[in-house]
């Protein structure tokens, strides 16, 4: 067998797959390329309580790619596979210096979804090189390499990864194709960003911290100022979240941190403004990994409540602002309900340090009522706390 051959189709008793062409929403863009809409051959390398796969990612430096993933479901935690039906389904999407996260796939089998996540960096167990992975020069992800050939672009492959994976995924029998989301973390969030324009598939789309207008991000609009004008101009056009995410049909719930490093709340707001199924979380003081990113509880309680009817989040509607006052109502509020104005009146320190303040506004009867952010504010918004520590949050309000 020869160093670059192609995977053979293998069915075994971990995994067995419905034969299909998935459809995608890709028709136009620079994905529109052979093997997009089919399921990728894999083959199985562990099973345990979450099985390691490698499937076939598209051609990559003239060889066939291999991608691993983990794969959990709540019967491979139990070890019975014949309780896996009609599961409602997660694709995860790690960020920067991320991998296959087999606890993050875990974690949502032990919510009785079925979850995939796969590297994006050419890595398998153990965070070792896969042979015919992508490659990273000394361990560093190219993001905003515009090389000669696109097919040899980090971020071109990265999304055409996640788009496999989830035509793998859609096809286990034990897979409810009408209810699958995607959520990712960081870089992961970017994706997503775009997959919830570019795959019309899912029924819910989280993007934690990442969004698109990365030129206006501090360090990443360092790294877009980094590449040639030209580069620049590519690289905006074929990547940037701003060009896809406009077109999702889906729910999408933003959760970011009011202090992000990474991704700051002026390219934020640009992009949320973009979607018109939006749900907003804004968190003063949430730090920025891919643990913190995947623990907030509110992801979980968005999706399921899409999929499986549960309590949804309390949510902020018809907010105005009208002679200095603001006015709003709540929905799905329960008695516990807390609101709060969260101001920064910082204009010197850069965005990730600047220093909030919040104020507990009063909440009669789901309604909201209250003067605006006091003088000097430079950024404001609403949010909401429910007894279940759940969070959600109003638009963002720049004064400056």
């Amino acid at each position: 067998m020869t160093k670059h051959c192609v995977f053979l189709f293998i069915v075994i008793k971990a995994l067995t797959i419905k034969t299909a062409t998935a459809q995608t929403g890709v028709k136009g863009t620079i994905w529109d390329v052979p093997g997009i809409d089919e399921t990728p051959a894999f083959k199985t390398m562990a099973v345990d309580s979450a099985i390691g796969i490698i499937y076939q990612g598209l051609p990559y430096k003239q060889h066939a790619q291999s991608v691993f993933a983990y794969y959990a479901t709540p019967g491979t935690i139990s070890g019975n596979r014949s309780l896996d039906k009609h599961l409602p389904a997660v694709v995860l999407v790690h960020g920067g210096g991320g991998t296959a996260f087999r606890e993050w796939a875990l974690m949502w089998a032990k919510k009785g979804y079925a979850a995939i996540a796969m590297d994006l960096r050419g890595n398998g167990p153990e965070r070792k090189h896969l042979e015919n992975g992508l490659e990273e020069t000394n361990g560093q992800t190219p993001y905003f390499d515009v090389t000669p050939d696109l097919h040899d672009q980090w971020l071109y492959q990265a999304v055409a990864n996640v788009l496999l994976a989830h035509n793998l995924i859609r096809q286990f029998p034990e897979i409810d194709s009408n209810r699958i989301a995607i959520t990712g973390i960081s870089w992961g969030g970017v994706i997503t960003c775009m997959m919830a324009g570019l795959d019309n598939r899912y029924k819910a789309a989280v993007p934690v911290y990442g969004c698109g207008y990365l030129w206006e991000c501090g360090n990443m609009a360092k790294a877009v100022a980094g590449i040639s004008l030209q580069n620049q101009e590519t690289w905006i056009k074929q990547y940037d979240p701003s060009n896809y995410i406009g077109k999702a049909g889906m729910p999408v719930l933003f959760i970011n941190g009011a202090n992000d490093v990474h991704f700051w709340l002026t390219a934020y707001a640009h992009t949320y403004a973009l979607v018109r199924n939006r749900y907003l979380c804004i968190k003063v003081g949430m730090k920025h990994s891919h643990h913190y990113g995947w623990a907030n509880d509110e992801i979980f309680t968005f999706i399921n409540h899409l999929f499986n009817n549960t309590p949804p989040l309390p949510v902020i509607k018809d907010f105005r602002i009208t002679n200095g006052q603001v006015t709003a109502s709540i929905s799905n509020a329960s008695d516990s309900v807390q609101s709060f104005l969260n101001y920064t009146t910082d204009t010197t320190s850069l965005p990730e340090k600047r220093k909030w303040e919040s104020i507990r506004v009063s909440v009669k009867s789901n309604k909201i009522n209250c003067p605006v952010a006091p003088a000097g504010a430079v950024v404001w918004y609403l949010s909401l706390l429910d007894g279940n520590g759940l969070q959600s949050s109003g638009p963002l309000q720049f004064l400056n």
